[in-house]
């Protein structure tokens, strides 16, 4: 897996991120979030993520992930939102993976 980008929401404590796992051209994107609490015990943290490829950007599950656009730009990705696009008019996740990779 590969982190193109996070964002730290120091109120909520949690992290958010965008990355891709190359190996895995059906579902290579991912959005998650994970605590950021240090104060929790390890086994009180959590973590949640959404794998996603070109076929499903907008049915993806989980409530904040709907809006894909939406939350690229609040991680600071809003670079990749034309990326995607254009890749869903090529059909080619490929193209999608290795432009953002060699952009991040």
């Amino acid at each position: 897996m590969i982190i193109i980008s996070k964002f730290l929401n120091k109120t909520e404590k949690v992290e958010y991120y965008f990355a891709i796992v190359p190996d895995d051209m059906d579902r290579p994107f991912i959005l998650g979030a994970q605590s950021a609490d240090p104060k929790l015990p390890s086994i009180a943290q959590w973590g949640a993520s959404s794998r996603f490829g070109l076929d499903n950007l907008d049915t993806i599950e989980g409530k904040l992930w709907k809006s894909w656009r939406s939350t690229l730009k609040m991680l600071g990705a809003s670079w990749v939102i034309p990326i995607m696009e254009e890749s869903v008019i090529k059909n080619d996740v490929t193209y999608a993976v290795n432009q953002i990779i060699s952009k991040s």
